[in-house]
């Protein structure tokens, strides 16, 4: 692409080609927005304007409020009669709270749909202070809550005049959230703003180039973005896309176009006023359009046409107009515009079809396009991975924030195979299934999940829904991902129908019990995992019960153990498998085999226990043909017992239980370590077969109170495996490093003239340069603590992360 020339143009033509844009936007969201939705978009200025206890969104009387400039016109009176407010044309005497208030995003553009959300910009006085922004604050979250009974999502960002230009000193207004990117994109986000925003009321934004004026509001210049933003942007454009992956597709491919020209600088913002100078005011003049234009003419430059075709399906569904329903394709002004494309795309009538019946696409088609998402979004941020690796982090870049949202994407993008990947349901109204089918392919040794699909003659050319290595992988996955009602009928390729029975058994016990409404916060990203819940199933494979001749009345009512039952010392449990959710929002599921697979499932599961809390859940499923309820009974007793247990224990003492297993007994050590199982030796006179007990061991020998030998004790209630954790203690002239690897493994160093600080940035930079030569090493950024000594006592605290931010959702 030609390096474009800024022509100079004066101060009053300038503005007035910036308003006739501003201008056609307006019109543009009055002709894209639904006519309710377009009433109240007209009366965000007036809220800000008018601080009133009839007005929606008061809570305060000292609340700031008041816009630069603001003018009552006949179409906010309009707006707040359909709405049934009252119309306070009142201008305040007081200093105006606001410079401006700017919508941003595509709200006029190309990629306005029903569904899209609007931000609003409020770039508040640089007189206010904490309190004001606080009342502020605390009114934007009702007017969002106000909007919502509409259906009309509208979000507000406060903005400081100066946080672009001074940014060091304006980094935490707005932290690291749902709907903010923190630190982790800055340039970048203005740049976003300059091109897509429209002024609602307040100063205009001296967006063009050499734009200048005492009338202007000048939020920055777009010179100098640090290419390390690039890493940053896409580290946040990813974490926007588990939600919302098309969305975050184009943006993150843009962030790899502006990347390729790096260091030029040819910004959408940049075409878009060599438009307005042009006097070309048509659907060229877009800024979504242009931003598919800029990522179409990069794919084809590299003869990348699968990903181009997967952005041309994102772009077109971004837009959500139903070129295959002439009615809507009537009344929309960008719609010949798109048809015009999908012409020149070669798009069959029944891909438009396909596409305009998104909303009710089943899950076969929404896997389907979720894994050419993902495939290409990681595509991109390898590109972008490898772009940064060769620069600097920028130094206003908190490494902690991007240590987050780095957290929140290894655990969605990694190739754990114990890992149940969620199903993204895009457009989809709902994803329930009347047919699944599970088959297993002895050739892999994987079981597959279909849909619509009752036997082998059916599977030719059909693609799994997902794979996994037990039968309960697939059932747990078709159950968190909404696929499974109490209605769908299950089948067992190649199976029994009582196979298939219990298929449904599995599902229908599964349904109540998988629990998707917890919240993950960044005090859980910044520390380590927990067990929010388990689901010990039993006997799902191999199930001793189906030979047992016994009667269920007389275990009960001898007191049965049935881990060690009737004379022959049976042992009623086979396979166990642990399906789990994490503090940082993972589901994983184990399976564990054999004589001691209870044992192993105990092992494995205590340390997670151990960091669990009152709110965590423990439950048992089984799917054992004869004695379930004896089995679920002494499972969820000896589970507790063994939670009780791990809580219970100090860094002094180990805790036992007793436990017999079939014709052997153990003895299932507990210390702060986590737990270890010996067979106890028996002796006739002592050897008894009884419930588990509890018994205490012996103290263990005092630790050495400084400097390292504590350490360890204290950092073991933090560390996960597969995550890098320093723990970071200041010294006067030094800091001590206590390094714990993805493997467990342990390393205690004392460094000269570092602070924690530089240490950070160190590693983290160490990550950026090397970790795209590993795509398991994608996302998994070291996590950072720091040991602090608060009243003779040996603490841990994660680095960067204020207390007053741990609780706030991520």
């Amino acid at each position: 692409m030609p390096i474009i020339q800024h022509e100079h143009v004066g101060h009053d033509s300038a503005i007035i080609c910036a308003e006739k844009l501003n201008t056609l936007r307006l019109q543009r969201v009055q002709l894209t927005l639904p006519e309710h939705q377009y009433q109240l978009f007209l009366l965000i200025p007036y809220l800000l304007q008018i601080n009133h206890n009839q007005i929606p969104g008061y809570s305060d009387p000292a609340t700031p409020s008041g816009i630069c400039g603001f003018s009552f016109n006949a179409a906010i009176k309009h707006a707040c009669q359909i709405a049934d407010i009252e119309y306070f044309p009142l201008i305040s005497e007081q200093p105006y709270a606001f410079e401006g208030v700017y919508a941003m995003g595509s709200s006029s553009s190309f990629g306005q749909n029903l569904n899209s959300d609007v931000d609003i910009w409020l770039v508040y006085h640089r007189s206010l202070n904490a309190a004001d922004l606080k009342l502020i604050t605390h009114k934007t979250t009702r007017l969002t809550a106000w909007f919502a009974q509409f259906d009309f999502e509208v979000n507000f960002y406060l903005i400081h005049p100066n946080q672009f230009q001074e940014c060091s000193l304006y980094d935490n207004c707005q932290p690291l959230g749902e709907e903010h990117s923190g630190s982790a994109q800055h340039w970048l986000l203005l740049e976003e703003f300059y091109r897509t925003h429209i002024r609602l009321a307040g100063k205009s934004v001296a967006w063009w180039p050499d734009a200048q004026g005492d009338d202007l509001l000048f939020l920055g210049a777009l010179d100098n973005i640090p290419a390390s933003e690039y890493f940053g942007a896409s580290l946040w454009q990813l974490y926007k896309g588990l939600n919302k992956p098309h969305k975050a597709l184009l943006k993150v491919l843009l962030l790899e176009v502006y990347a390729s020209d790096y260091p030029q600088k040819h910004m959408i913002t940049d075409t878009i006023w060599q438009y307005c100078l042009a006097d070309n005011f048509s659907e060229d003049n877009d800024a979504y359009l242009i931003l598919y234009q800029r990522i179409e003419a990069y794919l084809l430059s590299r003869r990348e046409v699968r990903r181009l075709e997967i952005v041309r399906r994102c772009f077109y569904l971004k837009c959500g107009i139903a070129l295959s329903a002439s009615q809507q394709v009537q009344n929309d002004w960008r719609s010949q515009k798109l048809t015009q494309l999908t012409m020149d795309w070669n798009w069959p009538s029944s891909l438009l079809s396909t596409l305009d019946n998104a909303g009710n696409w089943h899950s076969g088609q929404l896997q389907w396009f979720n894994q050419q998402l993902n495939e290409l979004l990681l595509t991109s941020y390898k590109n972008l991975l490898q772009f940064a690796s060769k620069y600097e982090l920028s130094d206003r870049m908190r490494v902690e924030e991007l240590g987050l949202l780095a957290r929140k994407l290894h655990g969605f993008f990694n190739d754990d195979p114990h890992t149940l990947p969620a199903l993204n349901p895009l457009w989809s109204q709902g994803v329930n299934e009347p047919v699944l089918a599970v088959w297993y392919s002895k050739k892999k040794s994987q079981y597959h999940l279909f849909r619509e699909i009752t036997s082998t003659k059916q599977l030719i050319g059909q693609q799994a829904l997902f794979i996994g290595k037990t039968v309960v992988d697939v059932v747990a996955w078709a159950v968190m991902n909404g696929l499974v009602t109490h209605k769908t009928r299950w089948f067992g390729i190649e199976q029994s129908k009582a196979y298939a029975g219990k298929l449904a058994q599995l599902a229908s016990a599964l349904i109540p019990q998988i629990n998707l409404s917890f919240e993950v916060t960044k005090r859980h990203l910044c520390q380590s995992w927990f067990y929010q819940q388990v689901i010990l199933v039993a006997n799902m494979d191999d199930d001793p019960t189906l030979v047992w001749n016994g009667q269920e009345i007389m275990v009960d009512y001898m007191n049965g153990d049935i881990l060690s039952l009737g004379r022959d010392k049976q042992n009623m449990l086979s396979s166990i498998d642990i399906i789990s959710l994490n503090s940082w929002g993972e589901w994983h599921c184990h399976r564990f085999e054999g004589e001691v697979a209870l044992l192993d499932a105990i092992s494995f599961l205590v340390l997670g226990l151990k960091r669990a809390n009152e709110q965590s859940r423990i439950s048992v499923v089984s799917c054992s043909a004869k004695l379930s309820k004896q089995i679920s009974d002494q499972l969820s007793q000896l589970l507790d017992l063994c939670y009780q247990t791990i809580q219970g224990v100090t860094d002094s003492q180990t805790l036992l239980i007793e436990l017999n297993l079939a014709d052997k007994k153990y003895g299932l050590h507990f210390n702060s370590l986590g737990m270890v199982y010996k067979p106890l030796i028996a002796h006739k006179t002592v050897f008894h077969y009884n419930r588990p007990r509890l018994v205490t061991h012996l103290p263990r020998p005092e630790l050495n109170n400084e400097p390292f030998a504590t350490v360890p004790t204290i950092i073991q209630r933090y560390i996960s495996h597969g995550a890098k954790q320093f723990f970071l203690r200041q010294l006067k002239q030094k800091l001590e490093v206590i390094l714990v690897d993805e493997h467990n493994k342990l390393s205690h160093t004392v460094l000269d003239k570092m602070t924690i600080t530089q240490l950070v940035s160190q590693q983290s930079m160490h990550f950026v340069k090397n970790s795209h030569q590993d795509q398991q090493a994608f996302f998994n950024m070291p996590q950072f603590f720091h040991l602090v000594r608060k009243d003779g006592v040996l603490l841990v605290e994660p680095f960067g992360v204020t207390e007053d931010e741990m609780g706030s959702a991520f």
